[in-house]
């Protein structure tokens, strides 16, 4: 027998059965009622009849991806009749459900998790479109405008249980370049949630230089995280072991150079070490105070120090002159964190300073170059700062009301002043910079950005010698996923 259509089939016996008895002569109100009861018997067998096709299909549909929903849907000789069949059969439904991966759009992208919760997998990338115009300059090859894609990054990550895996390159200016290549595992270390993770990774070093650039407030690092950092770069390759309480955490980063090294001689070698805390933590103000240092082994042709981007990433010729140390063979850095959350508010400050040990005119010597930032931001209607307590760095704002859902987004103001000082180092120069500005986030993952920027540099010597100052305006479109 098949028991698919006994609800319906029921419900239609029970129609038969009692439309004699209401065709029985009586009263008006007596066939008045009878022809109500009649109407509702048959919407509840319609009724039945839609769900049972509404299942038919989920059950079909279920049957071609999954074995098992294939054997819940089949009917065993001894079903059960009536509403029961109905209910026994959602309830295998439902059971198969919960067996299937689960999928979520909320980050902007596909991500896949096990039934278990135990793996998870999605794809990750961004993309940075930029348009940038200078003015002001006393230098006419100062002044430029134009656009670019400064970043287009695309890759994959994902954990299996507590071993997880980031994997990352950048497409921008027409070459690839890998930006992370590591896997991570927790673990418990002295009773204390800890990591420890191997590869291609960004080292942990301020608060702006270790946090991606698509989660700080400016479109740029302040000149602290941009400048004050080891010859390799703000990314390098190594082991870490990082432990994470719930208000604070420290990091240990033995790092080499990166994925192109070529092979022919000694690579650098950097231990970097970072920590933050959080003294207050509550729902209405959170501090952050941290600290980070790390000693370097120099060697190679790359240059030992790099030049500030004052006024943004696409003009270069507004960097400053960093000097240039001979044969630097070694260096030590030190740094400072202090920022407050409050509300919609936020109020950030560091300070960095990095020694390097090399020649000049023929004399060993030790030169050290120096940078301090200070910036605030405000944001307008429900959004806050994002902040992760659990790492000392920026996250990813939240947006209640999306543009995308026909909402406003969220708006924030911004400004920040960045100096940086390279005056005691053969041929080094110094400048400053203030920037106001305004992001609008769309979403969870995209935002329109606008710096304007004030800047002033000072140069002994060279192309740019001299005072000059001007001004630069920067726009951005970023989408993050």
């Amino acid at each position: 027998m098949n028991t698919k259509r006994t609800p319906t089939l029921l419900a239609t016996a029970c129609l038969s059965l009692c439309a004699p008895a209401w065709a029985q002569p009586g009263s008006g109100a007596d066939d008045a009622q009878a022809t109500t009861i009649e109407q509702i018997v048959r919407q509840q067998a319609d009724h039945i009849q839609m769900l049972e096709a509404r299942l038919a299909d989920i059950e079909s549909r279920l049957a071609r991806t999954s074995v098992h929903a294939a054997d819940a849907a089949a009917e065993p000789s001894t079903q059960a009749t009536g509403t029961d069949a109905l209910a026994t059969r959602l309830d295998r439904l439902e059971a198969t459900a919960s067996t299937q991966p689960k999928i979520s759009l909320a980050k902007g992208a596909p991500e896949f998790t096990s039934a278990d919760g135990k793996a998870r997998f999605r794809p990750r990338g961004r993309f940075f479109v930029d348009a940038s115009s200078t003015g002001g300059s006393d230098a006419a090859s100062r002044n430029l405008s134009g656009t670019e894609v400064s970043s287009a990054r695309l890759g994959v990550e994902g954990n299996h249980g507590r071993l997880g895996y980031v994997l990352e390159a950048d497409f921008a200016g027409n070459a690839v370049s890998w930006k992370s290549a590591f896997g991570a595992f927790e673990h418990q270390l002295f009773g204390i949630p800890a990591e420890f993770s191997v590869g291609l990774r960004l080292n942990d070093r301020s608060m702006d230089g270790a946090s991606g650039v698509s989660s700080t407030p400016f479109q740029s690092r302040n000149v602290v995280g941009a400048v004050i950092l080891p010859q390799h770069g703000a990314s390098d390759l190594g082991v870490m072991q990082r432990l994470q309480g719930r208000d604070w955490h420290a990091a240990l980063h033995v790092s080499g150079d990166g994925p192109d090294e070529p092979g022919s001689g000694n690579g650098a070698l950097a231990y970097t070490l970072r920590g933050h805390w959080n003294p207050i933590r509550t729902e209405r103000m959170t501090v952050h105070l941290g600290g980070w240092g790390f000693r370097e082994q120099i060697r190679g042709p790359v240059r030992a120090v790099r030049g500030a981007a004052i006024g943004g990433t696409f003009n270069d010729n507004l960097r400053i002159a960093p000097g240039r140390v001979a044969d630097a063979d070694r260096g030590e850095a030190l740094g400072l964190e202090l920022a407050t959350f409050a509300g919609p508010a936020w109020v950030q400050g560091e300070w960095g300073a990095r020694r390097v040990r090399g020649w000049d005119d023929g004399a060993r010597g030790t030169f050290t170059h120096r940078a301090h930032a200070l910036a605030a931001g405000w944001f307008l209607g429900e959004a806050r700062p994002a902040y992760s307590a659990r790492t000392g760095t920026w996250g990813r704002v939240k947006v209640d009301a999306p543009v995308s859902d026909g909402g406003p987004g969220a708006w924030e103001l911004k400004a920040r002043y960045d100096t940086a000082d390279y005056t005691d180092l053969p041929g080094g120069g110094r400048g400053s910079a203030w920037t106001v500005g305004t992001n609008w986030y769309l979403n969870n993952w995209s935002r329109l950005m606008l710096d304007t920027v004030r800047w002033r540099t000072r140069q002994p010597a060279g192309r740019y010698a001299g005072d000059d100052r001007g001004y630069t305006v920067n726009m951005r479109f970023q989408v993050s996923f």
